[in-house]
């Protein structure tokens, strides 16, 4: 039997909607939603850090940790600038959230806590809200000092930072010329956007030749379409070749006879500027965030966030993917019967900037033996190995870390996601970054729901037997056979303006932390466990210098 191959192109230009600056300065502020651009500008101004109430004793009581005092009042964080406050989180906020700017006593801001996780502080925008946590840039030229007064037990909380090189003008946060900031109206449209809707329009066509035997139908102002029939019995690969410099805007993949084909068991590699080692190679359904097939388990039906798209029409990307001798985009022998589509859409460029990155990705994934003993249970109050941590990310080299996901299979009804994001940077001996919670680093809190963001995401997969999310956490203790049920779970988050740069390496972590109920002595002193044996799978995103 025949098997007929479809692969479609769009190869064009697709003009961003924000300047792109050459120039290695960070974008700031609201400037890092309006133009995604400095996410591949690697500027060596910038640095990355979190404040959090990680237990200071390297246990697991993340709450009522403070960083001092300032005026009275229990300190969430205090920096030295310039810099700019990218995201503040908490898990149950209460009581009000001041933000003492340069030094001032008088706070520039000052709003309920809850409302403002909410978006609800009158005269601040409400649009850059991720689940629990607010995304609203805080710009400071000299110092930021964030308190909480009156935030009570368990006081749960991160804040998410950058700061810059001496020379970087910023101008501090002024809650007055808020709704007049010139470049708001750009970022709340930025933050609204998907790789689904994003513009096509300026497009010019131009023909390829992508393999042998094959026939070209040219369609103005559209696709270039080429139909290929492999011998019988043969491997083909399916490949897109794009010449020259330039920055690939969007990446469509779907199977045209069945667009909500998942493309289980189909790989995925991008090569940059004639390399014969790719910097893309992964799983297609992972790198869209979609291992298991869930997309309609989403909200509303199917994933979609400021940079990946997953429904039934396909799959869709949308980070920048900048190259400056020709990109190669490859499915490695697509195998069973499909009329595969890829669309590609990108910017031409007569040259790249000294300091343009290159897109990668990596996908990690290994099954763990359940081994949840005595001998292996602790509380709450223990360190845990951080070497046994699992590492969506280990690399050497000069970049911008932006995001990862997790797709973890969870042995039983109790909670899974008790581990600490841990992130070093340029071989510190401490994590710089460190959370206080798997839920927690992806907006979320005691434990998962389905709730997606434009920058984040959790979706549980819950069993039937499950009452509620709440038997994450709480076991079903009447239903004996519900508890070696495993449960899907996919979590994501993405760094378009709190992105980590990196100058010699990064190492990109979370804990591998559940609870467990094998004491009886949990109610009061809690049992976890590194040894349950949940499975997990991770994707990471970054760019790095050539």
């Amino acid at each position: 039997m025949k098997k007929i191959l479809a692969v479609g192109f769009v190869i064009g230009l697709l003009v961003s909607a924000a300047a792109i600056s050459d120039e290695p300065v960070p974008q700031i502020g609201y400037a890092a939603f309006a133009s995604f651009d400095q996410l591949w500008l690697y500027s060596g101004k910038v640095k990355t850090g979190m404040f959090s109430s990680t237990d200071p004793k390297g246990g697991n009581m993340d709450m009522w940790s403070f960083h001092g005092r300032y005026r009275g009042e229990p300190v969430l964080a205090k920096i030295e600038g310039p810099g700019c406050v990218y995201r503040i989180w908490s898990a149950l906020a209460s009581g009000r959230l001041k933000v003492y700017l340069d030094g001032k006593t008088r706070p520039e801001i000052n709003c309920g806590f809850k409302e403002y996780l909410k978006g609800k502080c009158e005269g601040l925008p409400g649009d850059f809200i991720a689940g629990h946590a607010n995304y609203m840039p805080i710009p400071f030229a000299k110092s930021i000092v964030i308190t909480a007064p009156g935030f009570s037990f368990p006081a749960y909380y991160q804040v998410s930072f950058q700061t810059y090189d001496p020379s970087v003008r910023v101008q501090s946060f002024k809650k007055s010329e808020v709704e007049s900031a010139s470049l708001l109206k750009s970022a709340r449209a930025s933050w609204a956007r998907t790789p689904a809707n994003l513009p096509e329009q300026g497009l010019s066509t131009m023909s390829q030749t992508l393999t042998t035997k094959s026939e070209l139908i040219l369609e103005p102002n559209s696709f270039v379409l080429s139909k290929s029939t492999p011998l019988p019995g043969t491997a083909q690969d399916l490949v897109m070749e794009i010449p020259d410099a330039g920055v690939i805007r969007k990446l469509v993949i779907k199977n045209q006879k069945d667009p909500a084909d998942p493309l289980l068991g189909l790989g995925l590699k991008i090569f940059w500027d004639g390399s014969d080692q790719p910097a893309i190679d992964v799983p297609i359904d992972a790198f869209f965030l979609n291992q298991p097939d869930l997309k309609e388990k989403w909200p509303g039906g199917e994933l979609k966030n400021l940079f990946l798209y997953a429904g039934r029409d396909g799959y869709a990307c949308s980070f920048p993917m900048p190259f400056a001798h020709g990109a190669k985009i490859v499915i490695p022998n697509p195998g069973k019967e499909r009329e595969l589509q890829i669309n590609a859409f990108w910017e031409t460029r007569e040259s790249l900037p000294p300091n343009a990155m290159r897109f990668h990705a990596l996908y990690r994934s290994q099954e763990f033996p359940e081994n949840e003993k005595k001998e292996n249970i602790f509380t709450f109050r223990t360190p845990v190995n951080p070497e046994k941590n699992w590492v969506a990310l280990d690399e050497r080299g000069k970049g911008n870390y932006v995001g990862a996901a997790i797709f973890v299979k969870s042995v039983g009804t109790v909670w899974w996601g008790e581990g600490d994001e841990m992130d070093w940077i340029d071989g510190s001996a401490k994590p710089q970054i460190q959370g206080t919670g798997t839920e927690d680093e992806f907006n979320w809190g005691w434990g998962f729901k389905p709730v997606l963001s434009p920058v984040s995401g959790t979706l549980p997969l819950v069993p039937k037997c499950k009452e509620s999310i709440v038997a994450q956490i709480i076991p079903a203790f009447r239903n004996k056979e519900c508890q070696k049920i495993r449960g899907d779970n996919i979590a994501f988050r993405l760094r378009p303006s709190d992105y980590v740069p990196f100058e010699s390496s990064i190492k990109a972590s979370y804990e591998i932390l559940g609870n467990s109920f094998l004491t009886p002595r949990f109610l009061l002193r809690g049992n976890l466990s590194q040894e349950r044996g949940d499975d997990y799978a991770s994707m990471a995103y970054w760019y790095e210098m050539p």
